[in-house]
């Protein structure tokens, strides 16, 4: 959580979403619904306030008047949208204040920026990044370059252009997220909403009958409330500080009661359920034994390969390859352990401090999550110059880049050079397994898909 919401560049966008989305929630409501007796008459009020659509189109189609006519939006695609439409107002602000700066871009840059993003393919969009990552050039100096106008642009035009295509991509996303979950037509959403309610119905049921449903939604409300709050800043004007990985302890300390209760009224009350989650965990390991064939499934993996098979079909590739290479591949496995044995070393040390608090961490255990930004890091992201290097995720300016909110500001609580050195200091350094992968990944996949045996 700290790392999430603290250290990461896109925390505080993500906690001013979480906070958005918080206060749209109508908890007083969805609570009151939770207290009926009644499991089926309770989900369907649920349901009707998660769920139901009030408007024209709706009771139309209802008494057959229309068929297929809009409904609008139910109360979970209106705070979607509503979240998501506050982000998209506040770039177009940003775009339009850009597009009269001094130095904006030419006119002829922009139009054809937007008319990428709205009208080339998909497969247009995919030969752009090839040819920026093989060319060293920015992927505004190649849409230049493959349109019928020639612009020259100075380095802070060039800029310019590139913030600009980023603002105009943030507001795409947005809306092909608002149109695929909220103004789609027929509503898949609601329906995929229904589907998994419908699915776990009989566990809702048990647990509706052994917990305080009511209860929990408050403790919940409780929870983030408190975590939004604690999450901000604190401290003397001028001198805040951002939380510490020991305050979202004592966060979850203060809260572990209300998992605590669940629990006990769970395991206490609810037998049938207590049953079928037993079931699931000894099924579950029985799927890791080796002395016993696993039960057929329909998986794509095939079974052979989950029951150990892989193992003998990836020494088969490996032993055919050349001495050279062999000698190569064990290398960088054996640093790469190496690198997995740091790494739980170093989140075990963290893990310590932290009971001991000492706070001597900058951020908490995991050895995990350091994987996860490992891959974050490596990423490849196109020049930042007309002509230059290509970038990765790891880079200070594309760090610094996704510290800005939507308005353009900065939005993080710690610069990108106090979370790098909080980070950089205690993470050891990922070893290169390109040999690996070129010898062996092609075999691995056709292994796995059941091509290779």
């Amino acid at each position: 959580m700290h790392y999430t919401l603290v250290l990461s560049p896109e925390g505080p966008t993500l906690l001013r979403m979480i906070q958005s989305v918080h206060n749209m929630i109508p908890y007083t409501a969805i609570r009151q619904a939770l207290k009926i007796g009644n499991v089926a008459t309770m989900l369907s009020a649920v349901m009707r306030v998660i769920l139901a659509k009030a408007s024209v189109g709706t009771i139309t189609n209802w008494i057959g008047v229309t068929s297929g006519a809009d409904e609008g939006m139910n109360l979970l695609q209106q705070i979607i949208y509503q979240v998501l439409n506050w982000d998209k107002r506040e770039l177009k602000n940003r775009a339009a204040k850009m597009e009269k700066e001094k130095n904006s871009p030419p006119k002829e840059v922009l139009s054809e920026i937007r008319t990428w993003l709205s009208e080339r393919s998909r497969t247009e969009h995919d030969e752009c990044r090839r040819q920026s990552a093989e060319q060293s050039m920015s992927i505004v100096a190649i849409i230049m370059a493959m349109s019928p106008h020639s612009v020259e642009m100075t380095e802070a035009q060039h800029a310019n252009a590139m913030t600009y295509l980023g603002i105009q991509l943030g507001i795409r996303d947005r809306q092909q997220i608002i149109k695929a979950l909220c103004q789609r037509n027929p509503d898949q959403m609601t329906a995929a909403v229904r589907d998994a309610v419908d699915a776990y119905t009989p566990m809702i049921r048990q647990i509706h009958q052994a917990v305080n449903l009511s209860d929990t939604m408050w403790d919940f409300e409780r929870f983030l409330t408190d975590m939004l709050k604690m999450s901000k800043p604190s401290g003397a004007k001028g001198q805040e500080k951002p939380p510490s990985v020991e305050d979202y302890v004592d966060l979850l300390h203060r809260h572990q009661s209300s998992s605590h209760k669940f629990l006990h009224q769970v395991a206490k009350n609810g037998q049938d359920v207590m049953t079928w989650w037993k079931e699931y965990v000894h099924m579950a390991a029985a799927q890791f034994r080796t002395d016993a064939k696993p039960p057929p499934t329909t998986a794509v993996v095939p079974e052979h390969i989950s029951a150990g098979g892989a193992k003998k079909a990836v020494e088969s590739a490996f032993g055919s390859l050349s001495a050279e290479d062999q000698k190569a591949v064990k290398q960088e496995l054996t640093a790469y352990q190496q690198y997995l044995d740091n790494l739980h070393s170093a989140s075990a040390s963290r893990i310590a401090a932290v009971i001991k608090r000492t706070h001597s961490t900058p951020y908490g255990p995991g050895a995990y999550l350091a994987r996860w930004q490992h891959l974050m890091d490596t990423t490849p992201v196109t020049p930042a110059k007309a002509k230059g290097e290509v970038r990765y995720g790891g880079s200070k300016s594309v760090k610094e880049e996704g510290r800005k909110d939507v308005d353009g500001n900065e939005a993080g609580f710690v610069t990108e050079e106090q979370a790098e050195k909080a980070v950089d200091e205690k993470t050891p350094d990922a070893p290169s397994v390109e040999s690996t992968i070129r010898l062996l990944g092609g075999n691995f996949r056709a292994i796995i898909s059941g091509e290779l045996q």
